[in-house]
Parts: C-alpha cells; sequence; structure tokens
C-alpha cells in the first residue's frame, strides 16, 4: 500500500457513510472510504445496508410524493424567503 494514500479505519468509514453515499467527499477521502468498504466485510456490510435504505426511501418517496400539507409550508416558506 502506498503510504502517501490516506488510510480509513473502521470508525473513520462509517462516520463518513453519507457523505460517501452522497458523493460529497474530496476525491483522495472517496477513494480511501471505498477501498476500506472493499477490504472490511463488516463495513461494507453497513453501507450495503445503508444504500438499500436510502433507495428504498427514494422509491417510497416517488410514488406517494409529499403530503400535500408539506408541500403547502414548503412553498410558502420558499416565497417568503424571497420577499425583502
Amino acid at each position: 500500500m502506498n503510504p502517501e494514500l490516506h488510510s480509513v479505519e473502521c470508525r473513520e468509514a462509517l462516520e463518513r457513510l453519507y457523505d460517501y453515499l452522497d458523493r460529497e467527499l474530496t476525491p483522495e477521502l472517496e477513494e480511501a472510504v471505498g477501498r476500506h468498504l472493499r477490504e472490511c466485510s463488516a463495513c461494507f456490510r453497513c453501507f450495503e445496508f445503508e444504500r438499500a435504505y436510502l433507495r428504498f426511501l427514494e422509491a417510497r418517496v416517488k410514488a406517494q410524493g409529499a403530503p400535500p400539507e408539506v408541500k403547502r409550508r414548503i412553498l410558502h416558506q420558499l416565497f417568503e424567503a424571497e420577499e425583502p
């Protein structure tokens, strides 16, 4: 292993898991977390669970949409924020 590459332990990999899933890490950290997930079966299982859970939530939201009350509150806050 190249000592210049960032190395990630289990704790850091799990702390950065959502940022990794959202692709919000620097390229170097994304590579380091991805490498750790490929090499650590325990962390990979957590990653697979979280990824499946997020996909489930996305599918559920797309299928049902937001309730009318939530949509109304969001629109109200958006338009209210635009006023000087």
